[in-house]
């Protein structure tokens, strides 16, 4: 790789020797990864509080498959790729082929990572709204999360042909994808994706028959999944660098670090609508929410009859403890809107 570099570039290197990025490296993955454990804990325990057991959720264990991609991503690929010189200039990298290897790896793991968050936030969509519809939308988004996954793993391994050329420069190429292209169209349609589900909730909860504060608290709980949408836009400006440098030890790294904040915040984002039996129990050291005297039902069940909404209720069993208090122990024959709700919907 150094006899591809100018001797200008070389030269720059050179006078930049003590250059590294490996703390930050280090220290992001150190604190991304120990968080998303922690937001991981806390969603838990607070379903935990409601049911008095741990009943893991399909919603849970798809959280908990993206979290078991998380260790790969960040300690074998990305943190240990600075063991071999990741982190530093290409002049000063001591196994490229390590590094290059590592590289492909951590693409695999954050592909997988990202689509399982992003099948967990959907699946706990699924949980709260009954509306058929709004669940085929649903199914649409999953398969192409499911589609963009293997289509990023594939195009991770399958750049260059042969294979090896990818880690080993030596061997002679027959054919490259442009890389940064590839990227950048991943990016985009990871991005496209982010914003679709942060938005596909927000016309049912529009639909609820309860007060605008409410609706604005719902729609901000679950809008909070716009801080990953704003580090998927800067991680995209940073990736246009990807595959199109000869320091890619060095200039590829920002692209790595917003990836694992970018994780991050997809973890908090599937785990702050669950949060809400945990601040009854801090705020004010019940997890039964204040009974509603004389309130009258609500009830506009769409046309879904009885039938439906007694399977919606039996079906909710599985989402207990989300924000608004979506638990099977208050439910109702309340079901407006197609959404499976209780007769106690608190949220201030």
């Amino acid at each position: 790789m150094a006899s591809s570099l100018s001797k200008e570039q070389q030269a720059y290197m050179l006078a930049h020797e003590d250059d590294s990025l490996v703390i930050d490296i280090i220290v992001c993955c150190s604190v991304c990864g120990f968080a998303s454990i922690i937001f991981l804990f806390l969603r838990l325990y607070s379903q935990r509080l409601v049911s008095g057991k741990l009943h893991l959720t399909q919603s849970d264990i798809l959280l908990i498959i993206a979290w078991a991609c998380i260790p790969d991503s960040f300690i074998s690929c990305f943190a240990s790729s600075t063991r071999y010189g990741g982190g530093r200039h290409i002049l000063f990298v001591s196994d490229l082929r390590m590094v290059q290897i590592l590289n492909i790896a951590d693409e695999h793991t954050y592909a997988y990572a990202m689509a399982f968050v992003k099948l967990s936030i959907l699946r706990l969509y699924g949980g709260i709204f009954a509306s058929r519809q709004f669940n085929y939308c649903l199914w649409v988004v999953a398969a192409i999360m499911i589609a963009w996954a293997i289509s990023c793993g594939f195009t991770a391994v399958f750049q260059c042909r042969p294979i090896s050329h990818t880690w080993d420069p030596r061997v002679e190429e027959d054919f490259c994808i442009n890389y940064g292209i590839s990227l950048l169209v991943s990016g985009v349609i990871n991005i496209a994706t982010d914003f679709t589900i942060l938005a596909i909730p927000i016309p049912m909860i529009l639909g609820l028959q309860i007060s605008r504060q409410k609706k604005w608290l719902l729609i901000f709980t679950f809008a909070m999944g716009g801080s990953a949408c704003i580090i998927s836009i800067i991680r995209l400006a940073f990736t246009i660098k990807v595959g199109s440098t000869t320091d890619e030890s060095w200039d590829d790294i920002p692209a790595g670090l917003l990836s694992i904040v970018e994780l991050m915040f997809g973890f908090l984002a599937a785990s702050i609508p669950t949060y809400r039996p945990l601040y009854r129990r801090i705020v004010h050291g019940s997890v039964t929410p204040s009974p509603i005297p004389n309130t009258p039902p609500h009830r506009l069940d769409n046309g879904l009859g009885k039938e439906a909404i007694n399977k919606a209720g039996r079906s909710c069993e599985s989402d207990s403890g989300l924000i608004g208090d979506l638990s099977t122990e208050h439910l109702s024959e309340d079901n407006f809107l197609g959404t499976r709700m209780t007769d106690q919907i608190e949220l201030v």
